[in-house]
């Protein structure tokens, strides 16, 4: 493994491990979705619907071209130590929600961790099948999109 990741791709390894929390030693996937949840809460409230859903946008595109120079700077194409996905798809699973209440963005997060693991078809076929940084973001990006689809039931119906 490259010992000097960061000095070969530092912003991309910036980006990619979410600002350093992908070097967390336990659950690394996790802590950079629970990272997500502050800036996407925030956004609901703040920021119109068409403009979180622009960028979401951007970041997927970004995302991926962080994710392969960071892959190729770890010399591991799907490191642990790159989250950035994880806040993809957290971004995925709560973009559509206008003013996230705690229920909200908590289901979220549960449900897009569960879908991450789980990885239901198609997440575990974009997982075995699109590789470097496509592959990084785009299983995330489909398991955020089953956990909107739950998440959104539960808000018609329970939540």
């Amino acid at each position: 493994m490259n010992k000097r990741p960061w000095s070969a791709a530092p912003v991309s390894m910036f980006f990619a491990t979410s600002g350093g929390i992908g070097y967390v030693p336990v659950g690394s996937g996790t802590c950079g979705a629970a990272v997500a949840i502050l800036p996407i809460v925030w956004a609901s409230h703040m920021v119109p619907f068409s403009l979180r859903v622009a960028f979401l946008g951007v970041l997927i595109l970004a995302s991926i071209l962080w994710s392969e120079r960071a892959g190729k700077a770890l010399q591991e194409p799907d490191s642990s130590k790159i989250v950035i996905d994880e806040v993809v798809g957290i971004w995925v699973t709560l973009v559509m929600f206008d003013a996230l209440r705690w229920p909200q963005w908590l289901a979220g997060f549960v449900a897009f961790r569960v879908f991450d693991i789980w990885k239901p078809w198609p997440v575990g076929w974009l997982d075995r099948h699109v590789r470097n940084g496509s592959g990084v973001v785009l299983d995330d990006v489909a398991a955020g999109l089953w956990a909107l689809v739950f998440v959104w039931g539960l808000s018609r119906f329970v939540l």
